[in-house]
């Protein structure tokens, strides 16, 4: 998710004291964020505060406690925030600023550490654009998923294969995959494609060469912003496999399906397959 800035400490004790006079629900909100805080050492949940951040004023928005189980949800409107966790004698992490808009939906894992930074980011599990654009599969996806891997068009990896070697994370599995470069399992923005037209991972601008975009989608939604880094989908890697259905990757060109060859992707696209029910 791009999310690695640490909270520090003159900037906890404003969120502190400007959580406290907000309720706890934003009247007629419409974008959701919701999802489980969670002791970064150990992977467990925990208690604590997680909240909305104006970017331009540090001044928390909206805010909300998440119980033993660390599970939280925020409503908020339109805009422009961060996510943040405040629980006394921890560190957190403060999320890259993020456009929400009516209708989104978004599932996260919040870190936070008791001794040090955390080490892992904030990881997106499931966003929903506006107007359901991310809700689920369509019936048949099974049977093209099937199809392109009878016609060899990219690598394709189903439950058996995700699994069998160890990995627990996407992130940690994606480093295994030939013709994918992953110098960070926590941090998909490090992905880069090590075959692309021969220039291993690299595509001409201004007369250089430099990293190519990768595309990503999750159960056939495009999730990425096109051309950039995109901190929603930098903590995909972080999604456990046992949520996963199959993974296809997509190395270049020669190898996109029509479904997922928009002009921008023209160094590849990983597409992602969850589990339903």
């Amino acid at each position: 998710m791009g999310f690695r800035y640490s909270c520090g400490a003159r900037r906890v004790a404003v969120l502190v004291l400007a959580i406290s006079s907000l309720p706890l629900v934003v009247a007629h909100a419409q974008a959701v964020v919701r999802g489980v805080l969670y002791d970064d050492a150990t992977g467990k949940p925990v208690s604590g505060a997680v909240m909305l951040v104006d970017p331009r004023s540090d001044a928390a928005v909206v805010n909300a406690s998440a119980d033993s189980t660390g599970l939280f949800s925020l409503q908020v409107g339109d805009g422009v925030y961060q996510i943040a966790a405040v629980r006394p004698g921890w560190k957190s992490v403060l999320s890259a600023p993020m456009s929400l808009q009516n209708g989104e939906r978004l599932t996260v894992r919040v870190p936070i550490a008791q001794n040090g930074d955390p080490e892992h980011r904030i990881g997106v599990t499931e966003h929903i654009r506006p107007n359901g654009a991310a809700q689920g599969r369509s019936a048949d996806v099974p049977s093209e998923v099937q199809s392109r891997r009878a016609l060899g068009m990219g690598l394709h990896y189903d439950r058996e294969e995700l699994t069998k070697n160890g990995q627990n994370t996407l992130g940690e599995f994606l480093r295994t995959v030939p013709g994918l470069n992953v110098s960070d399992p926590n941090s998909m923005s490090t992905a880069q494609m090590s075959r692309d037209a021969g220039l291993g991972g690299m595509s001409m601008r201004g007369g250089a060469l430099a990293p190519c975009h990768i595309g990503w989608f999750v159960d056939g939604h495009r999730m990425d912003l096109p051309g950039r880094n995109d901190p929603l989908t930098d903590g995909l890697g972080s999604m456990r496999l046992e949520t996963l259905e199959s993974v296809e990757v997509f190395r270049g060109l020669s190898e996109m399906p029509a479904q997922f060859a928009d002009p921008d992707l023209r160094c590849g696209a990983i597409a992602v397959w969850t589990r339903r029910g």
